[in-house]
């Protein structure tokens, strides 16, 4: 028998829309539209799926968990070009400085986005009695990314359009017993 997991899947549509639009009108003031859902894992996804960013550029993936009675991961995945269009925006810089501090300027600003991304989330989940906390963000870079979660309850991606290029949310959460 499956068990049913306490937040809808509408819910976490509206969790993640809420909180991807709240920062990135509020500290990029541009607009994030969400054009996609995949359940992976689902009747509409294999397991090891590849994301939904056609892109052959590095990407990079900012990532933060949260612990709680739902704890989870949540990676925001983009390609380079985005990521550094984001930068310049949060950081009110040119390209060409963001490229002379190198990747860290770039890492760190992807980093910051996704903590707050993944704190109006949390806020949002707190909000709806699911109290929890967030871990220190992380951040990787690459061509091919694969995510194996060892346990989870629910999976869903995200696809978002901003400005004419997509970035993707992943979220995976399990509900815990013991809280």
């Amino acid at each position: 028998m499956q068990q049913t997991f306490p937040i809808t899947d509408t819910e976490l549509e509206a969790l993640a829309t809420h909180a991807v639009g709240s920062v990135y009108s509020t500290m990029l003031e541009t607009d994030a539209t969400l054009v996609s859902t995949m359940e992976v894992g689902g009747s509409d996804c294999e397991e090891g799926s590849a994301l939904p960013i056609d892109t052959d550029q590095t990407l990079i993936a900012g990532t933060v968990g949260f612990i709680g009675r739902l704890s989870g991961v949540i990676y925001i995945f983009m390609d380079l070009p985005l990521a550094l269009k984001i930068t310049c925006r949060l950081l009110d810089l040119k390209t060409q400085e963001i490229e002379a501090e190198g990747h860290e300027t770039v890492n760190d600003a992807i980093g910051e986005l996704t903590n707050m991304i993944v704190g109006a989330f949390k806020n949002d989940l707190s909000n709806k009695g699911y109290e929890c906390r967030m871990t220190i963000p992380s951040i990787l870079r690459g061509s091919s990314f694969s995510i194996e979660p060892a346990e989870v309850g629910l999976r869903r991606v995200f696809k978002f359009d901003c400005d004419g290029s997509s970035f993707v949310i992943d979220i995976l959460m399990k509900e815990e017993t013991q809280f």
